[in-house]
């Protein structure tokens, strides 16, 4: 690692490299059904918008270190979308900077669009990678603390080496790129009852 690089990136390094295990037993929650202001609604000339097809369900996990100590600065956010099984998944490893809680890594699983990799070039990356892909915490302190900014949003990323097919297996790739321990006896979002998925 670069000795030019502010040494709170190397410290967030060296947490998302630690083995770790899942500390208590996280559920999922539901977000609140979307329901637009009137004044949104007047303003772009229609009725209020009520939906649940934006609702999405989190779980937040809290970790621990080898000995089981739990890192209270330290999670793992999951977001799923409630009515689209396996679709733009995503989780993020945010660590709390004092002030504010900063994502560090994230693994979009499924996205809805490419991701373009605006640094390709010097940084030696994929263009515009297609699939799910992962923003890790290197290759991001690579560009310095400003891709770690909420409007910089971790610019690089690298494609994951195959597309997870059930939520088991996106358990697995988020254990072993964030090296945790125990994700995979965590239950899989509970999708819309309506549709099926597989574990």
């Amino acid at each position: 690692m670069s000795s030019s690089r502010p040494p709170k990136l190397e410290a967030w390094q060296t947490i998302v490299a630690e083995p770790k295990n899942i500390f208590g037993w996280p559920a999922w929650s539901d977000g609140a059904m979307y329901r637009e202001s009137r004044k949104q609604a007047t303003d772009a000339g229609r009725l209020p918008l009520i939906s649940d097809m934006a609702s999405r369900s989190e779980m937040i996990i809290t970790v621990s270190d080898s000995n089981d100590i739990a890192l209270e600065d330290i999670r793992i956010r999951i977001g799923v979308w409630r009515n689209r099984p396996m679709e733009d998944v995503t989780a993020t490893f945010e660590i709390n900077d004092a002030v504010r809680w900063v994502c560090v890594s994230r693994i979009d699983f499924a996205p809805t669009a490419p991701h373009t990799n605006r640094h390709w070039r010097r940084f030696h990356l994929s263009p515009e990678i297609n699939g799910s892909h992962i923003h890790t915490c290197e290759d991001n302190a690579r560009i310095g603390a400003d891709a770690f900014l909420p409007a910089s949003n971790l610019p690089n990323a690298r494609a994951l080496d195959k597309e997870p097919q059930s939520f088991r297996e996106i358990w697995a790739v988020i254990g072993a790129h964030f090296n945790i321990s125990g994700l995979d006896d965590l239950p899989a979002p509970e999708w819309n009852g309506s549709l099926r998925y597989d574990r």
